[in-house]
């Protein structure tokens, strides 16, 4: 399934483009977010970045038995020719949400995947998601 998120800054098309990945897999509707996790990663480009980013998103969240609800990106920058994303994924234990449980993403896909600026201020980050 494709995926797409946009914002007004590369960080906010990745955490729009997560939000995208996150709704697929459970409703989260009246949810508040209990648990905190770090995640952080490394690319060569933009695009890579993001296949990575939301890669390490279902990573941490099945090493933690966590439902991620949301995503907050603190930094994405580049330095020395690499791209490095750190956010802050806020979830829930998958025990309290069993029943609320959707579809399983399995990984983010290099398939239609891209990062690029639209147009001045607008930003979009997409790639297809193995269901």
């Amino acid at each position: 399934m494709g995926i797409r998120g946009w914002g007004g800054i590369p960080a906010e098309a990745f955490e729009e483009t997560a939000a995208a990945m996150l709704g697929l897999m459970v409703d989260s509707s009246g949810l508040a977010p209990s648990r905190r996790l770090a995640v952080s990663r490394t690319g060569g480009d933009l695009t890579e970045l993001l296949i990575e980013f939301l890669n390490a998103l279902l990573s941490e969240a099945d090493r933690a038995e966590i439902v991620f609800l949301d995503v907050r990106v603190s930094r994405l920058e580049e330095r020395d020719g690499e791209w490095i994303i750190e956010a802050e994924a806020r979830g829930i234990p998958v025990a309290d949400v069993r029943d609320r449980l959707l579809i399983e993403v399995k990984a983010a896909t290099y398939c239609g995947a891209s990062v690029q600026e639209r147009e001045p201020g607008l930003w979009a980050a997409q790639c297809v998601v193995d269901l």
